[in-house]
């Protein structure tokens, strides 16, 4: 090993050691001595390296510094506006305040004591602000410098806060009031940003009780979606049958002056730095975050489901799925995995739509969708049998391949499979960094946020709630999280719980005519429950604006 890196290592080793010790122990309570058998050096060592026990906390600030260049790229953080990007540089020094506050603030007021180099990092920050017309030209770059420095020394020195959050609410507060009449017109005000990620069920009655009036002043109302509108996704069934056009199950965005909507496809959620990063866009910073990214198939490790399948879990699945079935030749096989309400949807109205076709619905169970009363089981099983839709029970998907698939190791040819057999949250969500279910949903508090997070809520398909996923159990939760935040916005006290959200019932389709369905305690069949159907989802389409 060369003598350079073996040096490297060993003052690794040392700032390991040392800041374990600082963090179980304190560091006024830690000596020299401990550090050192720490980490396996001796004293000599150790001040080769470091002149007294105080540079070693130098060093720690000044290392996570050194860091700050690659951390700007890996998370595009040149592309933000001013005030974020500031806030984003603060977050990222303050990366262990939450897990050693008292050594966190020390380093980083003893280095700003006696190292220039911060200042020259607000200096290029704010020479960057200028080129991009956020701050005003022809500023003197180090006094303007020195103004932020100071007030990170201040908040250092003074500021409590538990939490790195309410810590840098605390100095972006300061900083703004001072900063203010250097920022221009197209600069930011002290605006406080609401993002959601996802327009769904949730999302949308969100909207619906904030807009247009419950918003506060200094709050702005971000939404960030894939398309242009809301999908009524619990009915792509009818669009991939082909019995309903894609304008059918579209519901328009409230246009409202308070609600700025930006499209496209969420690649990562950031909380360190509270950004949302997006598929060739520039990142979205936010204050508070709704994540409502819905779900999409889980294929239960059957090979080949995931490539020889189609899908109703999304419009651009759907579109290709509606595609696909409906260019499907007479006499084609048709396979559809899962029969839980999606599955029994799509053939039902799918045999309506294509008599010419041999419909399969592969099923786990013995009866079809046991979770409702065994009346309502038998007449959709009946159903079935009378329109020539084959229900295959007790099945067990093996291997999916490109003309069929695989039902206990038995080849059945196909020419269309549909995967209805199961759904997960939004990789988006599952690559969170948070305390999951055994179903990959996000654990959240009473109040709908993250435990370790006030400012971040989760609704809908990737939330773990005591009910089953649904977009009614979505607009319960979506209308408790818009109360919460109206409490909070006016400083009024949370409840300590929430009252439970409750469900009115579950409606399925047959077909245009022929529906099943729980309302309360009665089970419904037949044409009322369909004709039900249809007047709930008349009432959403039309009054589900603001």
């Amino acid at each position: 090993m060369k003598r350079t890196e073996k040096k490297q290592q060993t003052r690794q080793k040392i700032l390991d050691a040392a800041a374990g010790l600082f963090r179980n122990h304190g560091f006024d309570n830690t000596t020299v001595q401990e550090i050192t058998e720490a980490a396996q050096v001796g004293k000599g060592t150790f001040f080769n390296h470091f002149p007294t026990k105080q540079s070693i906390m130098q060093t720690l600030a000044e290392d996570r510094l050194l860091q700050l260049d690659e951390h700007i790229d890996t998370y595009r953080l040149w592309k933000l506006p001013f005030l974020p990007k500031l806030r984003a540089y603060f977050s990222f020094f303050l990366g262990e305040y939450e897990r050693n506050r008292e050594l966190t603030r020390r380093a980083w007021m003893n280095l700003l004591e006696t190292d220039s180099y911060v200042l020259k990092k607000w200096e290029e920050l704010l020479e960057e602000g200028m080129k991009n017309q956020d701050i005003a030209p022809d500023i003197s770059l180090r006094t303007w410098a020195s103004v932020i420095s100071s007030h990170f020394y201040y908040t250092l020195a003074v500021c409590r806060k538990e939490t790195k959050d309410a810590f840098l609410h605390e100095l972006m507060s300061l900083v703004h009031v001072s900063l203010q009449s250097i920022l221009t017109q197209r600069g930011h005000r002290m605006m406080k940003k609401l993002v959601m990620v996802g327009g769904g069920y949730g999302g949308m009655r969100i909207l619906q009780k904030l807009l247009p009036n419950e918003l506060p002043d200094d709050v702005e109302l971000v939404l960030i979606d894939k398309l242009p509108y809301h999908c009524m996704k619990t009915e792509y069934y009818a669009l991939a049958a082909g019995t309903e056009s894609d304008q059918e199950v579209r519901v328009p965005f409230p246009k409202e002056d308070r609600l700025v909507l930006r499209f496209g496809t969420v690649e990562q959620i950031d909380r360190e730095n509270r950004l949302i990063h997006l598929v060739g866009e520039e990142p979205v910073s936010y204050d508070y975050l709704i994540i409502g990214l819905g779900c999409e198939d889980k294929y239960h490790g059957v090979p080949g489901a995931d490539t020889h399948t189609y899908s109703i879990q999304s419009m651009e699945k759907t579109r290709r799925t509606s595609e696909a079935l409906n260019n499907l030749p007479p006499n084609s096989v048709v396979s559809v995995v899962g029969a839980g309400l999606s599955g029994v949807e799509l053939s039902s109205e799918l045999r309506e739509s294509r008599d010419d076709l041999y419909i399969r619905l592969f099923d786990r169970g013995e009866t079809i969708l046991p979770m409702f009363p065994k009346r309502l089981s038998n007449y959709v099983q009946n159903w079935f049998e009378k329109n020539n839709v084959d229900v295959i029970s007790n099945s067990d998907i093996t291997k999916v391949e490109e003309d069929g698939l695989y039902n206990h190791n038995e080849f059945m040819p196909s020419d269309a499979i549909i995967w209805t057999a199961g759904v997960q949250p939004n990789k988006v969500v599952r690559n969170l960094d948070v305390e999951k279910d055994d179903k990959d949903r996000i654990i959240l508090t009473n109040h709908h946020h993250l435990p370790d997070d006030e400012n971040v809520y989760v609704v809908g398909d990737c939330a773990s709630l005591p009910h089953a996923p649904s977009a009614q159990l979505a607009e319960g939760q979506g209308e408790q999280i818009a109360s919460i935040l109206k409490k909070r916005w006016k400083g009024e006290e949370l409840p300590n719980r929430l009252p439970p959200i409750k469900l009115k019932g579950v409606l399925g389709s047959l077909g245009k005519k022929h529906g099943f369905g729980v309302m309360g305690d009665t089970a419904l069949t037949g044409r009322v429950a369909r004709l039900l159907k249809s007047g709930v989802l008349w009432m959403y389409k039309h009054h589900s604006g603001v």
